[in-house]
């Protein structure tokens, strides 16, 4: 490999690069659109960006970092997607990883190539270079992924809940293909538009796929990544980046599970999580300016390091890396900062403690057990009549219908009290009219003078409640998602779940939590803390009818939160103003609501 650096004198002009658009030629006789950048001369490890989107049209500013890095830059369309040619059965077709692993072997074989490929990517795009690596191609030397969360309960249906965000996301996608196709034809690409009319097939609608399938069954078994077939093939080194508080989904969560289950074969991979929205990486034309400076430099020296073959260092560093408190000081996520970083050679993290927290009939969060027998201690709400708005503070601001929701709150803090890892929720609940019931929980951060911060939500439709016992472990509670089994009114049913994503998070000393128990939200918003990007946290249309839902409080049922807390651990750095935190929004409140509804 080529061990020099190989950077360029910088700022490079455009006028400096060669560009080519082209088609290049699959074994069975596919064409696929792509775009290359490249210096003038010499021969170099190159970065492959592969995706739906506009990969084959991708403009000279998103290839500039990596060129100035001393890297080609090609960027390719999926197959029946932008200029490409194909015929696939859907979205996430196993063609589009054969057709990605020869383009790896093509970029390999040019006059420019070392023959050192690596691939980038953020959501689609870093999905995608799993389904790509799992094939093998030999000058695949890294994969560096972010914002990963594909299949049933990470994107599409979490919680078992039809995701409306995913939806509209399916339904706007083909405006970014055509946008593609516009600009190559613009820049003279006298193919495209017959290859769009008559040389793109997608036999069915991954979409109306979805739609089709409630259940988590063997097609969706088959679409995910996240299986020994796919993930488990992987064997370069690999980083993958998430946030906490991914809009579409579970990408933290995901992550955890690829990078501690099935990349057990990869020697040389890292694990960055973080604060923060779906774009804390990724180098996408119009969202790169989304992504933190700190997370691009990382992303870049992995590449350094398994692409180029520099010994930067990357290989003395433990495998999980957490930033705590990343904030975006005016907006500008290339300044964006943590207030501390801690390493950990695995996760979960050993030293954590898991701690009972029970809610109880007076609307608190205790350290106490729950006393009584099975008649007391019981809260009711009416579903689905509250909704937290996760989104813009506008949104947040909006506060629940209080008879619609249930609020429970815990103490000052003593202490800062340090949260790393997915906290577990258990709740004995009855309905008395209907046979199912959505359950939308958000956990937040009280200050002493009523600042609310949002830090993680859940989501669970009540009917597919059943733990998949195997696959349930220390972090997290895991749902075979297989079978529907409705409620009956009156009976009282134990429903365990965790929160969409881990979360690391200080409750600094004199802080509160606050649980709250509510119903989805079925309309989507436009805009994210701070007010840039979309949101769909709870974009779900709840199941079941009109209901008086009851929470019970007993030593016979007792409900309860149950904490991964890091002991003897502070916070290293003073609080993030919450204007400063991507994804999630804040609000001013004066009192607290416990919510709820009067019982005779």
């Amino acid at each position: 490999m080529n061990v020099k650096m190989n950077v360029v004198k910088t700022p490079l002009p455009e006028a400096d690069v060669v560009r080519d658009i082209g088609y290049l030629p699959m074994q069975d006789g596919t064409r696929i659109a792509y775009i290359s950048y490249r210096l003038k001369s010499g021969r170099h490890p190159s970065v492959f960006w592969y995706s739906h989107y506009k990969a084959s049209a991708a403009p000279f500013e998103m290839a500039k970092q990596f060129l100035e890095a001393g890297y080609a830059f090609i960027g390719a369309n999926f197959p029946a997607t932008g200029c490409s040619e194909g015929i696939i059965d859907y979205w996430y077709d196993r063609k589009e990883g054969i057709y990605g692993a020869e383009v790896v072997e093509w970029i390999a074989r040019q006059s420019w190539s070392d023959g050192n490929v690596g691939m980038i990517g953020n959501s689609t795009p870093g999905v995608i270079q799993f389904w790509v690596a799992a094939e093998r191609p030999p000058h695949l030397r890294a994969i560096v992924a972010s914002g990963v969360e594909d299949g049933y309960e990470d994107c599409f249906s979490v919680g078992g809940i039809l995701q409306l965000g995913c939806v509209a996301w399916a339904l706007t996608t083909d405006s970014e293909h055509a946008a593609g196709a516009e600009w190559r034809i613009s820049a003279g690409d006298n193919q495209c538009a017959a290859i769009r009319e008559g040389k793109q097939v997608v036999k069915r609608g991954f979409l109306d796929e979805v739609r089709s399938r409630p259940l988590k069954d063997e097609w969706w078994d088959s679409v995910s990544l996240a299986c020994k077939e796919v993930a488990g093939q992987v064997n370069v080194p690999t980083m993958l980046v998430a946030s906490w508080q991914d809009e579409f989904g579970g990408a933290a969560r995901e992550s955890i599970r690829l990078f501690t289950q099935l990349l057990t074969g990869v020697e040389h991979k890292k694990l960055l999580l973080m604060n923060g929205d779906h774009n804390v990486a990724g180098p996408e034309a119009e969202l790169g300016s989304r992504s933190y400076g700190f997370v691009d430099t990382e992303q870049m020296k992995f590449l350094d390091r398994w692409v180029k073959g520099v010994e930067d260092g990357v290989d003395d560093i433990s495998q999980v890396t957490v930033f705590w408190d990343v904030r975006v000081p005016d907006g500008d996520a290339k300044k964006a900062v943590a207030g501390w970083m801690t390493t950990h050679e695995t996760w979960p993290e050993p030293a954590v403690e898991r701690r009972s927290f029970s809610l109880t009939a007076d609307a608190a969060l205790s350290a106490d057990e729950p006393v009584g027998g099975p008649a007391e201690g019981v809260r009711a709400y009416l579903y689905p009549t509250g909704a937290e708005l996760v989104g813009s503070n506008q949104q947040f601001a909006v506060q629940p219908f209080p008879e619609g929701v249930l609020n429970y709150r815990s103490a000052p803090a003593t202490s800062d009290m340090v949260l790393l890892g997915n906290p577990e929720v258990t709740l004995h609940l009855s309905v008395d009219d209907g046979d199912d019931t959505d359950l939308a929980l958000t956990l937040k951060d009280i200050d002493a003078e009523g600042n609310v911060l949002f830090l993680q939500g859940g989501l669970l439709r009540a009917s597919l409640r059943a733990v998949d016992e195997a696959h349930t472990y220390a972090d997290e509670v895991v749902h075979s998602f297989r079978k529907s089994e409705k409620l009956v009114p009156g009976e009282i049913y134990e429903i365990r779940m965790s929160l969409l994503n881990p979360i690391a998070h200080v409750v600094r000393k004199g802080h509160r939590l606050e649980l709250t128990i509510g119903a989805p939200n079925p309309i989507l918003n436009g805009n994210s803390a701070p007010d840039e990007y979309p949101q769909n946290f709870y974009g779900n249309i709840p199941a079941g009818r009109p209901s008086i839902n009851k929470v019970y409080h007993s030593k016979k049922y007792p409900s309860k939160l149950l904490l991964p807390i890091l002991p003897g651990a502070v916070a290293q750095a003073p609080a993030p103003n919450p204007l400063t935190l991507r994804g999630q929004p804040s609000r001013k409140q004066s009192e607290f609501v416990p919510g709820g509804l009067p019982l005779r």
